[in-house]
């Protein structure tokens, strides 16, 4: 939010160097301007991730110093082995990560889940991609667009047409079954088998959209505690996860 309104000038930042890849990427998503090399971005210094907005038109992996990769969810319906490939990595990388292939399964099919509803519910499906990142004891995905957003999408449905807030819309979203379709239809969002197969996994989730965010958080007691709130402004749909052992 202090970026958005210019509270202060990012080139009088310390130095920082990103560790997060999520964290990264969402940055990117909303400030690209702050993470082009060269344009106001002498404050960070992120030379492992720079690839993921210079490299975009395709999909590409890297083993070292630790494995992570990106792929245009383009790219995947035009090669759908693409997605075979990824499956595969996942699940191999994931092992020597540390996590199970109960665990890795799960990665697979909350990644498969949110890159549909891309296809689905975005309008503008050549921007949407995967970002992930695998570290021992640490795996970090996103899913992200820059199409309609949540409430855009969900004012195509008559039931919410009216809806106007960004966090409801949200809020909303992560319901079963609410989505732009006619409920008759069976075209849900489909976030509930995410929560439920990253449950014990996942320590943090965040769904982004307009200028709303839906945090859910793995306290050491091991309960989810959930927020909304406010953020400043995001084209389309942002979805980070970052689960541990």
């Amino acid at each position: 939010m202090a970026l958005h309104c210019g509270e202060f000038n990012p080139e009088e930042l310390p130095a920082c160097k990103a560790e997060s890849l999520v964290a990264y990427l969402e940055l990117a998503h909303v400030f690209p301007e702050f993470t082009l090399a060269g344009s106001r971005s002498s404050w960070l210094e992120a030379p492992l991730f720079c690839r993921y907005i210079t490299d975009r038109d395709r999909a590409w992996f890297v083993q070292e110093p630790f494995t992570h990769g990106y792929v245009p969810v383009s790219t995947i319906i035009k090669k759908p082995y693409i997605w075979m490939e990824l499956i595969n990595r996942i699940n191999r990388v994931g092992a020597q990560a540390g996590f199970s292939y109960d665990h890795t399964g799960k990665f697979v099919a909350a990644i498969g889940e949110l890159w549909s509803n891309i296809i689905d519910h975005s309008q503008k499906i050549d921007t949407g991609y995967i970002g992930l990142k695998l570290t021992p004891g640490l795996f970090e995905f996103v899913v992200a667009d820059h199409g309609v957003g949540i409430l855009a999408s969900l004012n195509s449905n008559p039931k919410h047409e009216s809806l106007r807030d960004h966090g409801r819309a949200i809020e909303l979203a992560l319901s079963e079954g609410v989505s732009r379709y006619d409920d008759r239809e069976g075209h849900g969002y489909g976030f509930r088998p995410l929560f439920t197969g990253l449950a014990n996994i996942a320590r943090d989730l965040r769904f982004r959209s307009g200028d709303h965010a839906r945090v859910i958080t793995r306290v050491d007691s091991g309960q989810p505690e959930a927020r909304t709130y406010q953020l400043a402004p995001l084209t389309g749909f942002f979805c980070s996860v970052t689960c541990t052992l």
